[in-house]
């Protein structure tokens, strides 16, 4: 309801006014390690134009952990509890590489206050078995914190289209009839805490009692690029990081993704929008 977005809008807003700016910095490394996180399959934020300096062919586990050592590695990951994880189809041997750092580095270090962050990017042309075996090593960090599976529109359905409907499905979106009850069941089938999906006019988070959905502010054409996604994963992962309700959490990664036109966050920016889309309702 309007009334209801204005009073989450203006708390939202008050938060972000108590960060400081270096809270809109993205990363939670620093430019040595940058290497290391791609490898790995972690976003970096920044530090991700970093070129990469580690030999091409250290892609396995095994060998990450030869040329790092595991209390390297255990003091790099105590530096944050958010981990915003890469797109699933952009890393090589993902599944390998995520278990791995999950068996010897998460787990051993006892801690369940982690956050999680995962994204496929397309999974409809994969093979179903390579979308079961990600989902299942997604779902296995969840013994060790909250670990949110953040999907547009399209992948969502390309996710059900290989659990579910088979490639002959037809495309759905967030507006269509059974589009609520589609992402209800995946979340269930899924071992995660929360599902995001995401349009260009909406966004939706499901969790395990609660559906919150909330209508996005229209932006300019120009504002829809290569970086939106990645500010929108920023965007959530500091609401996460600053304590903030996972609601606030997704409006604020909405607010970061459709007001930063380049590739690095801004408190002001951020602000701004967020008093547009109230004045806007």
């Amino acid at each position: 309801m309007d009334d209801e977005t204005r009073t989450m809008l203006r708390s939202l807003s008050q938060a972000i006014a108590l960060l400081r700016e270096t809270d809109f910095t993205p990363g939670f490394a620093s430019e040595e390690n940058a290497s290391l996180l791609q490898l790995l399959g972690i976003r970096a934020g920044a530090a991700e134009a970093v070129t990469a300096s580690v030999p091409q062919q250290v892609s396995r586990w095994r060998d990450i952990v030869s040329q790092n050592g595991i209390e390297a590695l255990k003091n790099l990951f105590s530096q944050s509890r958010v981990i915003p994880f890469s797109d699933w189809t952009g890393v090589h041997h993902a599944a390998d590489l995520w278990y791995g750092l999950l068996a010897d580095v998460i787990r051993p270090m006892a801690r369940n206050d982690w956050e999680f962050i995962f994204y496929l990017g397309n999974p409809a042309n994969r093979h179903f078995f390579d979308v079961d075996e990600i989902l299942d090593v997604m779902g296995s960090f969840t013994r060790n914190g909250n670990v949110t599976l953040a999907l547009d529109e399209r992948e969502a359905w390309g996710v059900w289209s290989v659990l579910f409907g088979g490639k002959d499905l037809p495309e759905f979106g967030m507006q269509d009839p059974d589009a609520k009850g589609r992402y209800r069941a995946l979340f269930q089938t899924l071992d995660i805490r929360r599902l995001i999906i995401y349009s260009e006019t909406h966004a939706a988070l499901v969790m395990q009692n609660t559906y919150f959905e909330i209508a996005r502010p229209p932006v300019p054409a120009d504002m829809h690029h290569e970086h939106e996604r990645d500010n929108f994963i920023e965007g959530y992962a500091l609401g996460l990081k600053t304590g903030m309700e996972p609601a606030q959490c997704l409006i604020l990664g909405i607010a970061t993704a459709g007001s930063i036109s380049g590739a690095q966050p801004a408190k002001a920016a951020v602000r701004d929008f967020l008093s547009g889309w109230l004045n806007g309702i």
